[in-house]
């Protein structure tokens, strides 16, 4: 078995393999690894049994992953708003980010106190970002919260983004 793509930070990994599916393992206190628990695992375990996965990326306490169809889901902490299911409920299971289907990137970042946030880019080349803004890392101008993605900005012009850690 090969994987095709991973996400991982201090805590917890993610990892797509090339069959599609995804897997997750380490520390799971607020339900990142999608097993519906908040049991850890020291070994990969299947989130679900869907073979759609496409991308995935982690921060402190959540993981985010794209799907072929263009959706984008998320696992795990939500205190601050940074699944974008525009509650504040944390989630041991997948849940999906809006309706849209034009999701093509996304990273998370966040630090050991789970202030967290993540990023996203539509495959229009639009930026987009959610989840806890207290030094203005969302990028939209204040400090606020957001529960839902917002747009950075009117350029449509980006292309990669990068996980942050601290």
């Amino acid at each position: 078995t090969t994987w095709a793509t991973v996400g991982a930070n201090q805590y917890h990994s993610a990892a797509i393999k090339n069959d599609g599916t995804l897997w997750a393992w380490g520390y799971n206190a607020k339900g990142q690894l999608g097993q519906g628990n908040t049991t850890n695992y020291s070994s990969p375990v299947q989130v679900g049994a869907l073979t759609n996965w496409l991308e995935v990326a982690c921060s402190t306490y959540a993981t985010m992953a794209t799907k072929t169809d263009g959706t984008l889901w998320t696992i795990g902490d939500n205190v601050y708003g940074q699944l974008g299911d525009g509650s504040t409920t944390n989630r041991n299971s997948p849940v999906q980010v809006g309706a849209f289907t034009t999701w093509s990137k996304v990273a998370g970042g966040g630090d050991l106190n789970g202030s967290e946030f993540v990023t996203a880019i539509k495959t229009d080349g639009t930026l987009w970002s959610w989840g806890r803004n207290n030094h203005g890392q969302l990028g939209v101008g204040d400090t606020t919260d957001v529960s839902s993605p917002v747009q950075v900005g009117a350029l449509t012009t980006w292309s990669k983004i990068s996980p942050v850690q601290k």
